[in-house]
């Protein structure tokens, strides 16, 4: 969730001005270039902006100096040249042609303009030379405020300022909502953030954003089990999930105590698609399901899980889960496949003794002494396959041990 703060202020600039666009620029000026029909809505604008710049050092009447500087001023913000904008807003409040409510927006739409280029200190002092007397009443002037503070590194008067509006903003005022939040997100203001988004919430719950933003909120201050509510609460309300969405909850449900509801969510969300089927998204429903006792469903999984990873620890505890089991071919199969490409050098010992307790269950003693005497010869195993090797000897059961190990598992060259 967390917003740069550059894109923070380009925002603000930008929802400054939204009343201003460059059709609205166009339709204001195309009754003086109705000289050809045929000409563009953004052709006439960039004629009748040229025009109005070349005239403007003749316009003496207050109103339309200051009129006409505004337009200018606010053409030049979108074209992101800001020095002229800046011109061209002192210009339309030197004329003293407008009202006191305007000339507030335009002080204000200074400061974003200021706060744009980086100047904080001239933002500040842009808005306070209108001499407000606290506590101020407009939401869009104290967001201003609360902007420039945060620029300043004043982030106390940044949260003061942010309680301030969040008592005046009706839950309908959705954009100056989103810009409070996020503000409050960037100086770590969760429990403001939580405020809002909860209240958010109670005015419009078909806001899947408003739902995920106050998750990843909670989780922030700590809440896992408030933060699991929500998401299970956005799922019933039938909120689109994307696959982070689906994995987190499914985390939540697991880290929460319910490993078998987490696996059940993952599993699903899988089969639907919603999930990517990957090995490593099988790993973490092998861990649910394991987790939950749930031993057919795991060893399910961790097959999938190792088959698609080719991971060495996957295929290892998958051949012990099928050594629990008793299930000896299956676990002979899952080594020989394992063991099938060149074996990581410090699962050698490992595998080969895996291998010779499956081959020694399938009735295959020479074959298992090989594999235990190779386990032997390398690190990881050698105490349990010097112990397998006693009792074939004790059965009866001799051979050499080679000078380096042999036989399907071997390390990879070099």
């Amino acid at each position: 969730m967390r917003i740069p703060s550059n894109a923070v202020l380009l925002t603000l600039v930008i929802l400054l001005l939204e009343s201003v666009s460059p059709s609205a620029l166009a339709e204001q000026y195309r009754s003086k270039l109705l000289l050809n029909p045929g000409q563009s809505l953004d052709e006439a604008a960039s004629v009748s902006i040229e025009q109005l710049e070349a005239q403007f050092g003749d316009i003496r009447q207050d109103y339309a100096r200051s009129s006409a500087g505004v337009q200018l001023a606010r053409h030049y913000v979108e074209q992101r040249n800001y020095d002229k904008a800046v011109a061209y807003y002192k210009e339309a409040l030197a004329a003293q042609g407008l009202s006191d409510v305007v000339n507030r927006d335009l002080h204000r739409e200074l400061a974003g303009v200021y706060l744009a280029m980086g100047s904080p200190d001239l933002a500040l002092q842009t808005l306070s030379s209108l001499g407000h007397q606290p506590p101020l009443k407009d939401p869009q002037t104290l967001l201003t405020y609360a902007h420039i503070y945060y620029a300043l590194n004043d982030y106390l008067q940044v949260a003061s300022t942010l309680d301030q509006l969040f008592s005046l903003l009706t839950p309908d005022q959705e954009a100056l909502y989103q810009q409070m939040i996020a503000l409050a997100y960037q100086i770590q203001d969760y429990d403001l953030c939580a405020s809002a988004l909860e209240q958010q919430l109670n005015y419009d719950m078909s806001k899947s954003d408003y739902w995920f933003q106050l998750v990843a909120v909670l989780l922030k201050q700590n809440k896992a089990q408030q933060a699991l509510a929500y998401l299970a609460l956005a799922e019933l309300q039938g909120m689109a999930f994307s696959e982070q969405n689906v994995l987190l909850l499914g985390s939540l449900y697991a880290s929460q105590g319910n490993p078998y509801k987490g696996a059940e969510v993952l599993s699903e969300a899988i089969s639907q698609g919603v999930v990517s089927a990957t090995g490593e998204h099988y790993r973490v429903l092998f861990e649910y399901w394991l987790h939950a006792q749930e031993q057919k469903r795991a060893l399910q999984a961790l097959q999938q899980a190792a088959t698609l990873t080719r991971d060495a620890e996957l295929y290892l505890y998958w051949a012990q889960m099928l050594m629990q089991n008793q299930n000896w071919k299956q676990m002979h199969n899952v080594m020989m496949d394992f063991c099938g490409k060149a074996v990581p050098p410090l699962m050698v010992g490992r595998a080969n003794l895996m291998l010779g307790i499956s081959e020694y269950k399938l009735n295959r003693p020479q074959k298992a002494f090989q594999a235990f005497a190779n386990a032997t010869l390398v690190g990881g195993a050698n105490d349990l396959a010097g112990q397998w090797l006693d009792r074939l000897e004790a059965e009866g059961i001799m051979g050499n041990i080679p000078a380096r190990p042999s036989g399907p598992c071997q390390a990879i060259a070099g």
